[in-house]
């Protein structure tokens, strides 16, 4: 479920079909750890590809949509860094996408891909997979485990990310932490709840 579409809410624009599901498991499972229990989040804006956030006013169109929406206080962009310095892509994403957005906007990045963020937690995803090391791949951890059964994010991806022990995954991965700050201090703007 996502928030009434004009209520009070943090707008999402995520990569692909995968964190269209994962991402918001994630911070409803992050909201209910902390007590909150209103529909805060708005439907995420899929971007259908890194590739397409990537180009030159794409990111700025997706984080368009997403802040025009009635009842958007901000916006979180999640992003794969693929590799790339997150330390300087972020903030370069966000200086892109705030430019022109009517509300605050917030970039966060994994270090390698979301995967790594569910694999930060292996112990708890009851798929097998191998003991945690923070050298592997999450993605290529979680594929092997899953053989011979093919990987397919948009099904597996939000059912593993519904097991993740926050914990174990912010002690292990900081950008999953960076994920939770940034979702926090836009939810700050949020207005208190109603009695």
């Amino acid at each position: 479920m996502s928030a009434a579409p004009t209520d009070p809410h943090v707008g999402l624009v995520v990569e692909g079909p995968g964190d269209l599901k994962a991402l918001p498991i994630v911070l409803r499972k992050h909201l209910q750890a902390t007590g909150e229990f209103r529909d805060v989040l708005g439907k995420p804006v899929p971007a259908n590809g890194r590739s397409k956030a990537l180009v030159p006013r794409g990111l700025e169109g997706y984080v368009a949509t997403a802040a025009l929406r009635p009842g958007c206080v901000g916006v979180l962009v999640v992003l794969d860094g693929e590799g790339d310095c997150v330390a300087h892509l972020g903030p370069e994403l966000l200086a892109r996408s705030a430019e022109d957005s009517p509300v605050p906007v917030s970039v966060a990045l994994a270090d390698r891909d979301f995967e790594d963020w569910i694999y930060a937690s292996a112990e708890t995803l009851g798929i097998g997979i191998e003991p945690y090391n923070p050298a592997r791949k999450g993605q290529a951890a979680i594929k092997a485990a899953l053989k011979p059964r093919a990987y397919v994010k948009p099904v597996f991806q939000p059912r593993l990310a519904a097991r993740i022990d926050f914990t174990l995954a912010t002690a292990r991965n900081p950008s999953f932490a960076r994920l939770l700050d940034r979702f926090d201090q836009l939810r700050g703007l949020l207005p208190p709840p109603q009695l």
